[in-house]
């Protein structure tokens, strides 16, 4: 099983001074069939008397800490040390066909886990747009519903990879997912939660998956320490096989590249790093993530 080694640098930088900070923090790599988080250390500086942690509603590991001391900087960094395995997907023959799936859903919904309701309505980032419904249409309806579900899902997300461009500074967290469509440009997140949608709205319940994705430098150049970025994906819940991850940023299943931090609804259920700040004025985020493979 390799393993790598994930450094997760965040710095807010205030015009004046801060008298309290809150924060939440979903930083550490979870425990999964394919993944093992072998250590996790967290460093806050300004460093706060009451770091403390719980699993939360999604078995996610967050951290929360107060800082009272006056400041204009904090930084928060984490490191880990992650086993991560390839993931063993189920068969595609072996998956129901893609047209049976809202009746299983509806199934298991009713007898087995009423909990995958939540992962089938829209929310304030997922909302269920008629726009979303429409991309599917364009990009799906001419797939032969009798094939099974993971060659739907494979054709459906390599048609949504060619019909957008990543773009880095296309987005921020407030577009809304109308003008993601309408420009057909953003990130890796925007495509995660419109991706979301489309699927909910054919009655499969999708997650959305926070993490890292070990990247590689251009030929010839090093490895630049802080250059590498969050990443987020889908989770799609299969009758009969369970939840397979999928990335429409990248066209494919995910693979012992992705590093899976946490698992929601929406990026507000899985945010890295949010909270509040007293006072402060004017601030500046700074993020930076190296992922390695580790010695």
């Amino acid at each position: 099983m390799p393993r790598f080694s994930v450094t997760h640098r965040t710095r807010y930088t205030h015009s004046t001074a801060v008298g309290s900070a809150w924060q939440s923090l979903h930083l550490q790599p979870r425990n999964e069939a394919s993944q093992q988080c072998e250590s996790f250390e967290l460093q806050v500086a300004p460093h706060p008397t009451d770091l403390a942690s719980r699993f939360d509603y999604f078995g996610n590991k967050q951290h929360f800490f107060t800082l009272q001391e006056p400041h204009k900087d904090l930084t928060i960094t984490s490191r880990s040390i992650v086993m991560r395995d390839e993931p063993v997907l189920t068969m595609a023959g072996l998956t129901p066909p893609f047209d049976d799936i809202p009746e299983l859903v509806d199934e298991a919904v009713l007898e087995d886990d009423f909990s995958l309701e939540q992962f089938l309505n829209g929310t304030s980032l997922v909302p269920l747009l008629r726009e979303a419904r429409d991309l599917s249409g364009e990009l799906g309806g001419d797939l032969d519903p009798g094939i099974s579900v993971m060659d739907w899902l494979a054709a459906f997300g390599g048609r949504f990879n060619k019909a957008f461009v990543f773009d880095r500074e296309a987005t921020e967290i407030s577009t809304p997912l109308s003008e993601v469509i309408e420009e057909r440009r953003g990130v890796c997140q925007d495509f995660a939660h419109l991706f979301i949608s489309c699927l909910r709205q054919y009655r499969i319940p999708a997650a959305y998956v926070s993490g890292y994705l070990l990247t590689h430098p251009p030929a010839g150049q090093p490895r630049l320490a802080g250059a590498d970025a969050s990443h987020a994906w889908v989770s799609v819940f299969i009758p009969g096989s369970g939840w397979v991850d999928y990335d429409p940023t990248n066209a494919c299943f995910v693979g012992a590249g992705h590093i899976v931090i946490a698992r929601g609804r929406d990026f507000h259920d899985v945010s890295p790093v949010k909270g509040l700040f007293s006072g402060g004025g004017a601030k500046v985020l700074e993020t930076g993530v190296t992922v390695e493979i580790a010695e």
